[in-house]
């Protein structure tokens, strides 16, 4: 149909006009509006031990994995940021850079998945936690997760989940006990520590908050318990290829995986809208997955048997000097003293005090340097699978303010018989100071991997006069120090020394650089 009106044709294209702007404009809102109500992607957070978190074993056999680096393969479209930290429990946790993080950049809409209970076990007054006591008591596990996680993750409209801690591996298939997370009252220098069921800590503060709860620990109990221990044993780390080294504790690629598949699978379980992310009919991993660390390397070790010609024996002490020591001319007693006293007390000194004319003599022969150790040491080998604790008093005659100075004790992967090398040996844990010409000296250190590593550090300096009580204690956990008053260290030292000798540990006293010390009340209690 023609239209031959002007004024008419013109009137229709207006309301033409109109109509197009019109539609236009609501479509362009409903797209901006579209835009601006889409939420963000959410982020999935870990918090948690070492049971969770990252590692570098450049050289395992079977490297460490926390499940934290496998929940990938459930959750491949949303990101994950794990932040779970070896070493450490609930409140202390709470001290560490990767806490700050948490609070400052997680958002609405994101998730929390917080998996602690291996370290909150620990009688240390930095890092346990009451199993025993409710949600409203201070230093109670329920109130540290609660107040320090569940209260800010909901306060910033994040969803939080509870993990309840993997079993560790037990020889005797016994998961009633510390294996399964259950333990008994404790009693260290810092005082008692009460005991109870962890795992039911966690759930009950699930229940009372409204929390979902994921079961590791009955999960792994279960599959555990079925298998039995020899059954689960490539499911762990291992330091080197003979099962002696197997890592009760930290589990490896494989574990780690199927651990991350049981968190899936115990999510599905609940009304958590985490679960909608998880990929459709999440299952087991193969076992394939798990391979030989291709820079594994077989180490040859030979355990001296004998005593030194240098050093008499004290008592089941046994004395040498081993490292970077410069020369074997040194390995007398005008460089070094190794001295065994009626009293039972030990007397040892790297680095004579002075001669005759009054100068100093052989004071930096030997040393702890970034990548060698030179050492006098009494020591005793230890069965690896042994937990024990070796504790010692000590005065200090006289220490030199130099960062390759230390004394105390010390526990090993390797030990040499007055043998002198420039070669980085093996690894060890030390309750002791270093770095005491620095600002800010350390308290206790480690090797691990041939790097050396700071535990903490040392808010109570000693001076020559002073006396001191020392202490590590091995668990199945790892390794914890005690140098004097300051705080113990155990996190960074959750590694078993195993990697050189699966067999034997070697713990006893050492001194090195410009050290003069006496040891006195010197034992070593194994389990």
């Amino acid at each position: 149909m023609k239209i031959h009106n002007p004024k008419l044709k013109l009137l229709i294209f207006g309301c033409l006009c109109l109509v197009s702007v019109i539609f236009c404009r609501q479509t362009a809102f409903a797209g901006n509006e579209s835009a601006e109500e889409e939420p963000p992607a959410p982020t999935l957070w870990v918090v948690g031990d070492s049971t969770a978190a990252a590692f570098q074993d450049t050289h395992y056999y079977y490297p460490r994995y926390g499940w934290g680096t496998q929940l990938y393969r459930y959750f491949p479209d949303i990101t994950i940021e794990n932040l779970a930290v070896s070493g450490t429990s609930s409140q202390s946790f709470r001290e560490t850079a990767q806490y700050q993080r948490l609070l400052t950049e997680m958002k609405s809409g994101d998730f929390l998945i917080i998996g602690f209970g291996h370290n909150d076990e620990k009688p240390e007054s930095l890092r346990y936690s009451n199993p025993a006591t409710s949600i409203s008591t201070p230093g109670s596990i329920q109130h540290y997760l609660f107040e320090d996680y569940i209260r800010p993750a909901r306060e910033a409209g994040v969803t939080p989940i509870l993990c309840t801690p993997i079993v560790r591996r037990d020889l005797g298939n016994n998961y009633t006990g510390a294996s399964g997370h259950i333990t008994s009252p404790q009693t260290t220098i810092e005082g008692t520590f009460p005991g109870g069921d962890y795992a039911k800590a966690i759930r009950n503060a699930g229940v009372a908050k409204s929390v979902p709860v994921l079961n590791l620990t009955q999960r792994t109990k279960d599959i555990y318990e079925r298998l039995g221990a020899q059954g689960v044993k490539d499911r762990h780390a291992r330091s080197s290829s003979r099962d002696i080294s197997i890592d009760n504790t930290h589990t490896n690629l494989y574990g780690a995986a199927f651990n991350a598949w049981l968190i899936a699978d115990e999510l599905q379980k609940t009304d958590c809208p985490l679960k909608q992310y998880l990929v459709d009919e999440p299952a087991p991993p193969d076992p394939s997955i798990l391979t030989v660390n291709p820079l594994y390397i077989e180490q040859t070790f030979n355990r001296p048997l004998e005593s030194s010609v240098h050093w008499p024996d004290a008592g089941e002490w046994k004395g040498t000097v081993f490292g970077d020591i410069d020369a074997y001319e040194h390995l007398n007693d005008i460089y070094f003293s190794l001295e065994p006293w009626e009293d039972g007390s030990i007397h040892m000194a790297a680095g004579r005090p002075e001669s005759s004319d009054g100068s100093t003599v052989g004071s930096k022969v030997g040393k702890i340097s970034a990548k060698t150790d030179g050492i006098a040491m009494y020591y005793q080998a230890v069965p690896a699978d042994r937990n024990f604790t070796l504790s010692a008093d000590v005065l200090i005659n006289r220490i030199d303010a130099n960062n390759q100075a230390s004394f105390g004790l010390m526990v090993r992967d390797d030990i040499y018989l007055d043998q002198i090398t420039s070669d980085s040996l093996g690894d060890y844990v030390a309750a002791g100071p270093l770095m005491m010409g620095s600002a800010k000296p350390w308290n206790c250190f480690a090797r691990k991997s041939g790097e050396l590593t700071q535990g903490g550090t040392a808010s109570r300096i000693y001076r020559p006069g002073e006396s001191l009580h020392l202490e590590i204690r091995k668990t199945s956990d790892g390794y914890t120090c005690t140098f004097g008053d300051n705080p113990p260290v155990s996190a960074g030292f959750d590694f078993p020394l195993t990697s050189v000798d699966p067999e034997y540990v070697y713990a006893g006293l050492f001194v090195a650089r410009s050290a003069d010390v006496t040891f006195s009340h010197v034992d070593l209690a194994v389990e």
